[in-house]
């Protein structure tokens, strides 16, 4: 007992300042800027607290992807907490995916593809996923714009819109900081679009990995204002 109530503490305190303003358009999880990706797929921003997890659980979340570096132990605390109401450890993802400095292709890239996949597995097998970043709109889009790019065969122009920008991604979010948003669109930006045309092309194969090439018109990919906050 006394363990599930230090890492409920540590949770709900590690994300002071790092609430999402995005509001969510899947209202149900009771979390900012939570989103339907799929039938069984749901995207927001990191739990803050255990009723948080509580009420994904009531959902019947069964699998949890959690996409970020562990910066401050809050990844192993919210992994400690999710054991504790008894999820499965095979059952819960975790990938130290940068949001800036992204330099290493081929490291970002072989996460993507293994993400990717857990996802497409939970949904083949009617499993309930919640992934998420720190605040689910940067990583978080990213991620899931790849997937549906994937599964259901979109535009990568109709996606960075719709799952990106709308959702948050760079200055989707007027209230991010133009310092963030440059290193997203210098980072993150041109890996989404290359790793969109290599999954277009290919499909989840790590092979792609190796293929790396430079998106040369990511500075054209700016996202405006989201409507859901206009």
């Amino acid at each position: 007992m006394f363990r599930l109530i230090i890492a409920t503490f540590f949770i709900a305190n590690s994300y002071a300042g790092m609430i999402s303003n995005m509001p969510a358009t899947y209202k149900e999880t009771g979390i900012p800027n939570s989103h339907l990706v799929s039938k069984n797929i749901i995207r927001g921003m990191a739990p803050r607290n255990e009723a948080d997890i509580n009420r994904l659980l009531s959902l019947g979340v069964n699998e949890f992807l959690i996409f970020k570096v562990d910066t401050n132990g809050e990844v192993q605390k919210e992994m400690d907490l999710l054991l504790q109401k008894g999820i499965l450890k095979k059952n819960i993802s975790q990938y130290d995916f940068p949001w800036k400095d992204i330099n290493d292709f081929r490291a970002i890239c072989e996460m993507t593809i293994d993400a990717l996949k857990k996802i497409e597995n939970a949904e083949k097998n009617n499993r309930k996923m919640y992934f998420h970043c720190t605040v689910g709109e940067d990583r978080t889009g990213y991620l899931a714009g790849l997937y549906r790019i994937y599964s259901e065969k979109k535009s990568v122009d109709e996606i960075f819109v719709s799952e990106l920008c709308e959702k948050g991604y760079e200055a989707g979010n007027p209230k991010k900081g133009m310092n963030v948003v440059a290193k997203i669109r210098d980072g993150l930006t041109p890996s989404f679009l290359t790793m969109a045309k290599l999954i277009q092309k290919n499909g989840l194969n790590k092979k792609i990995c190796g293929d790396h090439f430079e998106a040369e018109n990511y500075k054209e990919y700016k996202c405006k204002t989201s409507s859901l906050i206009r």
